[in-house]
């Protein structure tokens, strides 16, 4: 009957090795796992950023040519038989330009106090807006744009 336990408990240490051993190579995986998914977010994360980035690229750029529009529908209502009262759509896509940077200013508040009371959903719902209101700058500069031509070469 010894023999039969010794036997026992050699199988039983072999299998709890082997318990051990699976359960450690478990944990690895695991913990690669949460690593990859911490990229993956961290990823997620820096994308929203960056497209919010060159979005204000972008706009910086249009916010200068939208000045240049203004004067040239002044220039167009002197020199040309247009209502100088066209200058108003240049001036409603500078409104819509502050209000933008107002948003970006509001985005930056928020990551001031990134350590105190910070909500990361409505952050990101915040870049989102962002990113929106910046898109539609492009169309309003593209479609003012279109107008000031077309009153130019008419």
């Amino acid at each position: 009957m010894k023999k039969n336990n010794e036997h026992l408990d050699e199988k039983t240490e072999r299998l709890l090795k082997e318990v051990e051993q699976s359960q450690k190579e478990l944990n690895n995986i695991l913990d690669d796992c949460d690593k990859q998914i911490i990229s993956l977010e961290k990823k997620a994360y820096d994308g929203v950023r960056d497209v919010f980035k060159y979005f204000d690229r972008i706009n910086d750029k249009l916010f200068n040519f939208n000045n240049i529009l203004i004067a040239g529908f002044f220039a167009l209502g002197k020199l040309k038989d247009v209502p100088m009262w066209m200058i108003i759509f240049p001036i409603v896509n500078l409104c819509i330009f502050i209000f933008v940077e107002y948003m970006i200013m509001e985005k930056s508040r928020m990551e001031a106090y990134l350590l105190e009371n910070f909500n990361e959903d409505r952050y990101k719902k915040n870049i989102n807006k962002t990113n929106l209101y910046s898109l539609v700058t492009i169309i309003s500069t593209l479609l003012v744009t279109i107008f000031f031509l077309f009153n130019l070469l008419k």
